[in-house]
């Protein structure tokens, strides 16, 4: 389902009598693809959050318009959007199980759908299984252990060949307890029962004027109608271990939240927003309260959930690592607006303003103060780049750190720097250098581990493709 934002827009009145409001959200316009996993980044009071709720409902907007495919949900009450939503804090209740607490949002699940006789479908399900008696009795001989029967082997047997529910798989199960009885004699009892009830249930039907068609509709003149029912046991325990079967936490079911670890407690949350089958999926900063191990492995294990179900999902978070892992797309921003928006690589080697470019990239990037003079561009008084076709002025210049070539040819230009401390990082170096004229006088560059180096200055030409020019009071990125 697409997610469509328009012209957003949140206020909150200010606390100071005649004071301006704070505006969380300004503006904001973006489309959340079909089966898309969009990444909210930013900074810290940004409006991530705040617009996460909005699409929730849990909060309502100043302005501006939410859709859910072609409808209006933007004041739609939560409960009625079909939205998943996991907190950082993962919000389990502690007395209940891992399987209650998945289970919890189905106690009061109302679904829609055409009016069936399931006591009728029931009947016919079980009749059909116990006509093939031959491969009944196989499947009931397959399950006897040391002469005995097991009845929980054998209904676990029976739901995963026949793909039936629990209920009728006790039903099978318990016509087959008596002793002494043959396999045969209690699957034609058994037969004759369902036969009997089968009558009686058509009888009922047809008295009330009623026909069923053959997916076993209820017809009232030649027409189904639609209903709002609450979910059975059977259903819900179908969709119980279906979702902890796909967050792989199967064999936690009958634990308590305080027996597992965050990362599994993480994913019981996941699975309890997933279990109700939203059409969006909701995370607000969900790894947040993980250790820097944990986080990765959840994180993956976000990806693979989003892309088993395909369903739209909104992830809000503040570290950008995490969101240039895993996303499709980001939205990055900054006071309420929307710097950018696209793929991750994309927004990486292609920022379109000096926020965006530093948000993004571990180590960030090398922010100097510069010039163009004469379509070369400055550092201090060393040209470093040439070619660029702007007028003279001073500017702001990003260096990605892997945007330094060490040992560069005698024809390139070059920035030259002190190393101060060499970091040795498994195949790459980090050589860590100072200079007056970054932010923050740190410079850290990146290079091969092979490459030998030492303390003392160095001379760097700069990558043309790692050199990002902005201006110098707006921030905005300057083209070349």
């Amino acid at each position: 389902m697409e997610i469509k934002i328009e012209n957003l827009n949140k206020e909150y009145p200010s606390r100071e009598k005649g004071g301006s409001p704070t505006k969380a959200v300004l503006d904001l316009d973006l489309t959340v693809k079909d089966g898309e996993l969009m990444g909210l980044l930013g900074p810290s009071g940004c409006g991530k959050s705040t617009t996460l709720y909005m699409i929730a409902g849990l909060q309502d907007p100043t302005s501006g318009f939410i859709y859910f495919d072609e409808d209006d949900v933007t004041h739609l009450d939560a409960e009625k959007r079909g939205i998943g939503l996991v907190f950082q804090n993962y919000a389990l209740y502690p007395h209940m199980s891992v399987y209650q607490n998945v289970e919890f949002p189905l106690t009061n699940l109302k679904v829609e759908e055409e009016e069936k006789a399931y006591d009728l479908e029931y009947e016919d399900t079980l009749l059909n299984i116990l006509k093939n008696d031959e491969a009944l009795i196989a499947l009931i001989k397959e399950t006897i252990t040391s002469g005995k029967k097991s009845k929980v082997a054998l209904a676990e047997a029976l739901i995963r060949s026949y793909h039936i529910a629990p209920s009728l798989a006790k039903t099978i199960v318990n016509a087959l307890k008596k002793e002494g009885e043959s396999y045969q004699h209690s699957i034609n009892v058994l037969a004759a029962k369902a036969e009997g009830k089968k009558g009686k249930i058509l009888q009922r039907y047809a008295k009330q004027g009623i026909e069923i068609d053959e997916q076993y509709r209820l017809l009232r003149n030649g027409e189904p109608r639609k209903i709002q029912r609450s979910l059975t046991k059977d259903e819900r325990d179908t969709y119980v271990k279906e979702t902890a079967k796909l967050v792989q936490i199967e064999e936690y079911l009958e634990r308590k939240p305080s027996e597992l670890s965050g990362g599994q407690q993480q994913r019981v949350a996941i699975a309890r927003a997933l279990v109700k089958r939203p059409r969006v999926l909701l995370l607000d900063e969900p790894l947040s309260n993980l250790d820097a191990r944990l986080r990765i492995q959840t994180r993956e294990e976000i990806r693979r959930v989003q892309q088993a179900t395909k369903i739209t999902t909104v992830f809000v978070t503040h570290d950008q690592e995490e969101a240039m892992s895993i996303c499709d797309r980001i939205c990055v921003m900054e006071k309420g607006e929307e710097r950018q928006v696209g793929k991750p690589q994309d927004i990486y080697k292609d920022p379109n303003c000096l926020f965006v470019a530093k948000f993004l990239g571990t180590p960030p990037i090398n922010v100097f103060s510069g010039s163009v003079r004469s379509g070369k561009v400055y550092i201090g008084e060393e040209a470093v780049f040439k070619g660029v076709d702007i007028p003279d002025q001073e500017i702001t210049i990003g260096i990605r750190p892997e945007g330094f070539k060490a040992k560069p040819k005698k024809t390139d230009l070059k920035l030259h720097l002190p190393i101060d401390d060499i970091l040795t990082q498994g195949r790459d170096v980090t050589l860590v250098s100072s200079s007056p004229l970054v932010e923050g006088g740190i410079v850290k560059i990146i290079v091969d581990s092979d490459l030998p180096f030492k303390k003392g200055e160095e001379a760097f030409a700069i990558k043309p493709n790692k050199i990002f020019l902005f201006e110098k009071e707006t921030g905005k990125r300057i083209r070349f």
